[in-house]
């Protein structure tokens, strides 16, 4: 009686083991199998490269909170590497004193907001221009306009400060003050004003034609147009060079240094690190106040420690305000087509 129930035990098993080979070998198992496993290889591969694009992009900002956090006496400690052993908020009182950074936060605020506000304006017109508009070198000039983007700033270094100090008036006006940024955006050589540019215009290209013609018809002319037609349709294009404009912008110390305006985040950053000995010199009283020692007040790493933390400074405030305009920021750059 056992040896027929072995019997039976072996024979169902050498059946399942039968049918298994078959349908391993089976070519449309086969197929997706190879795909499953294809599709998983595929998943880890990028799972692995987000994983070290993100650790690329967020060294830097951990680096510089780690900087921030250290205190002074750590700066030669070979344990140290991520985490501090003595936490301190002393490289952040010192930044905070030499950036003065108040006054220079509203200041970088009031000249990112005004010079946004004026980008958005002029290179709307513009693109709509390039757009819509038919006239004589239409594609000449908007390829000029783009050709911009390749010129290195740096070769219209002394051309700017001389056509800007040269010219009575406005040069009296521009140089050392805040309108030279101004006047900058509006006749559209503001920073990066030609993506702007090309940006508005690409968008108009894409509204249906039909919109305009129902203005004309209304007896609306090209300003009336765009101002009551075009420009509310182009919400999608105004938020993405809004936000582009705006960071750009706080995050400039170029046409700082050439119009050599003041009071602003950036050139207080870029002279800080220009001459931070010198600086660091002439406040040795207040230092020791705070009971650092003058040796590691004077050393390059401390130097080093000290920019790195007014550079986190100068961008916690764009940060913090991304996580509050995440969802804006996608949207609108999914209306306007940007990709790469």
């Amino acid at each position: 009686m056992m040896n027929n129930e072995n019997k039976v035990i072996k024979k169902t098993f050498k059946e399942k083991y039968s049918e298994a080979a078959a349908n391993w070998k089976n070519p449309s198992v086969a197929r997706a199998r190879n795909q499953k496993i294809l599709m998983f290889f595929a998943v880890l591969l990028r799972i692995l490269l987000l994983a070290g694009l993100c650790f690329i992009i967020l060294l830097p900002l951990i680096q510089k909170f780690s900087f921030a956090f250290r205190a002074p006496e750590d700066i030669s400690n070979p344990r140290v590497m991520w985490i501090p052993e003595n936490f301190s908020i002393i490289n952040i009182r010192l930044s905070w004193e030499l950036l003065s950074y108040v006054d220079s936060f509203f200041g970088s605020l009031l000249l990112s907001s005004v010079s946004t506000f004026i980008q958005i304006i002029a290179t709307a017109v513009a693109g709509y221009s390039f757009a819509r508009l038919k006239f004589f070198g239409n594609n000449i000039i908007f390829f000029i306009v783009l050709f911009t983007l390749v010129v290195p700033n740096e070769t219209l270094n002394i051309a700017r400060r001389l056509y800007f100090s040269n010219n009575g008036f406005f040069g009296v006006m521009l140089i050392g003050k805040w309108f030279a940024m101004y006047v900058m955006a509006a006749f559209g050589m503001g920073i990066r004003s030609a993506i702007f540019i090309y940006l508005f215009r690409q968008f108009f290209r894409g509204v249906p034609i039909e919109l305009e013609e129902s203005a004309q018809i209304d007896g609306a002319g090209v300003i009336r147009t765009f101002w009551s037609v075009m420009l509310p349709n182009a919400r999608g294009a105004i938020v993405t060079v809004g936000l582009f404009a705006f960071v750009w912008q706080w995050n400039d110390y170029y046409f700082a240094q050439v119009f050599r305006y003041t009071g602003v985040l950036g050139t207080k950053l870029f002279g800080l690190s220009e001459n931070t000995t010198a600086v660091i010199g002439g406040n040795m009283a207040y230092w020791n106040r705070l009971g650092i020692d003058v040796d590691v007040i004077r050393s390059s790493q401390f130097l080093g420690l000290l920019s790195n933390t007014m550079a986190l400074l100068m961008m916690l405030p764009l940060l913090i305000a991304y996580f509050f305009v995440q969802k804006l920021f996608v949207e609108s750059i999914e209306r306007t087509g940007i990709v790469g």
